[in-house]
């Protein structure tokens, strides 16, 4: 029978890792951070839990206004603090956020940082942005791994934008799954969780699946630990960011399992644009 994924010895690591002062943390000693936070919340969520509120964890909601309080950090980190904060009721300066927005694509034109930029400007402003930069043409990088084509799809998806080279770029995420089950950065490279929801994300974005379905479940069954939470490998340390990947990954891989040939996401749905977050 194949190995099952211990819910119940996940949740124990993850709470074990959430801080008086609200947060949660990499580890029990570590001081909470902003992606750790974001992963222990997305983690519950996946799992059935209900959203945490400033009632129900009011030292949550006042670790999450220290954190908007203070100047933000790369846009990947400041998407993760304000989706955090949607996702428990926080409120946000709108005004703070534009602006903010506006600052990242003035300085940075990466695929990663539009992705993110555009995420927020629609799932957290619920607005199209209109600021400059943000109507350029969105290009992979020449160089590209699976987590750019992951962002590079969703936004497309985001869009209601055909993907041009759709069956080629299926064939090249399908091309990163090893032997193992896992998924490289790229064809030929070693499997890493991240690598696997990143894959498993773009995958489901084209209505495709990977060439061995049922190794990649195994791959990312292999990497939960005896201590409850996920490695970035079979054999690596567990870690609040590869128990999220992984636990998402499952959860993408039951859904490819459950739609039809050729079928695509519905992203509507907060807690499938949560699953697809790269």
């Amino acid at each position: 029978m194949p190995r099952q994924v211990n819910h119940v010895a996940l949740m124990d690591f993850v709470l074990k890792r959430r801080k008086a002062t609200g947060g949660y943390g990499a580890t029990p000693r570590l001081p909470a951070t902003i992606q750790d936070t974001f992963q222990a919340v997305a983690i519950g969520l996946v799992l059935g839990q209900d959203p945490p509120t400033p009632k129900s964890e009011p030292a949550l909601a006042e670790y999450l206004a220290r954190m908007l309080a203070v100047p933000w950090l790369g846009i990947d980190t400041t998407f993760r603090l304000l989706m955090t904060c949607h996702i428990c009721g926080v409120a946000l300066d709108a005004e703070r956020v534009r602006s903010h927005l506006v600052a990242c694509l003035a300085r940075d034109t990466s695929l990663a940082a539009f992705y993110y930029v555009r995420r927020i400007a629609r799932e957290i402003l619920e607005e199209e942005p209109d600021f400059r930069g943000s109507g350029r043409s969105l290009l992979l990088p020449a160089s590209c791994a699976v987590g750019d084509v992951a962002r590079y799809l969703f936004v497309k998806k985001m869009d209601g934008q055909s993907v041009a080279g759709a069956g080629e770029l299926a064939g090249w995420l399908q091309r990163t799954q090893n032997g193992d089950g896992g998924f490289g950065f790229f064809p030929g490279t070693t499997s890493f969780i991240e690598n696997c929801h990143a894959g498993l994300a773009g995958l489901g974005l084209l209505g495709a699946r990977p060439i061995d379905l049922d190794s990649a479940r195994a791959f990312v069954v292999s990497c939960q630990t005896g201590r409850g939470g996920f490695g970035r490998s079979p054999r690596a340390a567990p870690f609040l960011d590869a128990s999220w990947y992984g636990i998402a990954s499952l959860r993408l891989l039951e859904e490819m399992e459950e739609r039809p040939a050729g079928g695509l996401p519905e992203i509507s749905n907060q807690l499938n644009r949560l699953i697809l977050s790269v």
